[in-house]
């Protein structure tokens, strides 16, 4: 194992927080905004934005590596956002609690094709929002022990089928379906605890050794046949308690100030936009309250150029850059 300095874990942090807390960030502002500093915008009225339709949306949406689906009222990943380029690394999901990401995590580690593989799920509470993830990545690291390798994100050729159901005590909340390498679905200002939700998960690997490698990974963590079954190259997996240990961050202390935090702040969104119904609805009538605060966020485009001024683990074991 190798020791963390300081310049290390703000790196860690930073990232997780670009990936997961952008809605956080901008929710967060614009309630605080909105509650305290009504007043004062009053004294001092400012420009008006015209009302954000889908696509102006979306097009604000980029610069975070995400997406708008109006018909689910869900946020999920673009196939080729910044954050592909930085790949993975356990310090990610080890840091996670530290800032309110109270989330399940299942690495499943393989070998194939004389590579190392890993294909990890996550479910849980992402600030303001519950959602759920399936990443796929590759190292040609053959000394490093798997929680050392910081891991690049597969290629467009590596790409294979996937999709998840994520239920919160048998009710549906996100459906993903595609070809991609990191499949996420995030529901913004629903509160949930990981061990509400259950992800149904589905994987078409190109071939039969591919997936017997990491059947392999999956048995060897202690998933058995009542967990997955498998025909032809897809395999079905439920993924509801994890059997990874987690990160020793996640104690209970660290959980109930952090889901106490996230719990106040998705009901303090509800309570401000209770007569808009959708993400979209809501998102205007904030921005209307508060339109500087939006454009500021939205047009400061510093999301990866932030990160790239703190990437420590980059520049020592190798950026997770697609080949």
């Amino acid at each position: 194992m190798f020791n963390f300095n300081s310049s290390t874990i703000s790196a860690i942090s930073l990232i997780l927080f670009i990936t997961s807390f952008f809605l956080t960030l901008l929710l967060v502002s614009l309630m605080i905004y909105y509650l305290f500093k009504k007043l004062f915008l009053l004294a001092h009225p400012s420009t008006k934005l015209l009302p954000l339709d889908l696509d102006v949306f979306n097009k604000d949406l980029e610069t975070f590596g995400f997406a708008y689906d109006l018909n689910q009222d869900i946020f999920f990943s673009t196939p080729n956002p910044w954050q592909r380029k930085y790949g993975y690394h356990q310090a990610y999901d080890d840091t996670a609690p530290l800032i309110s990401l109270i989330i399940d995590c299942e690495p499943i580690y393989f070998k194939y094709n004389n590579r190392r593989w890993l294909i990890e799920f996550w479910k849980g509470q992402y600030g303001m929002t519950t959602g759920g993830e399936i990443g796929i990545y590759v190292s040609d690291d053959k000394y490093r022990s798997d929680s050392d390798v910081l891991y690049q994100s597969i290629s467009d050729r590596e790409l294979i089928p996937m999709s998840f159901i994520l239920k919160k005590k048998k009710e549906l909340l996100i459906k993903r379906n595609d070809r991609h390498w990191w499949l996420t679905g995030f529901k913004l200002g629903e509160f949930s605890n990981p061990s509400d939700l259950v992800m149904n998960i589905t994987l078409t690997f190109p071939n039969q050794d591919m997936l017997d490698a990491f059947i392999n990974g999956l048995t060897k963590i202690g998933y058995t046949n009542k967990h997955f079954k498998v025909q032809n190259q897809t395999i079905w997996i439920i993924y509801d308690k994890p059997f990874n240990k987690q990160s020793k961050n996640r104690n209970k202390i660290t959980t109930l100030m952090a889901q106490k935090y996230n719990k106040n702040n998705c009901q303090q969104y509800h309570k401000i936009t209770q007569k808009q119904k959708t993400t979209l609805e809501k998102i205007n009538y904030l921005r209307h309250k508060v339109p500087f605060l939006y454009s500021f966020i939205m047009n400061s485009n510093k999301s990866e150029a932030f990160f790239k001024e703190y990437r420590p683990l980059s520049n020592t074991y190798g950026e997770g850059k697609v080949k």
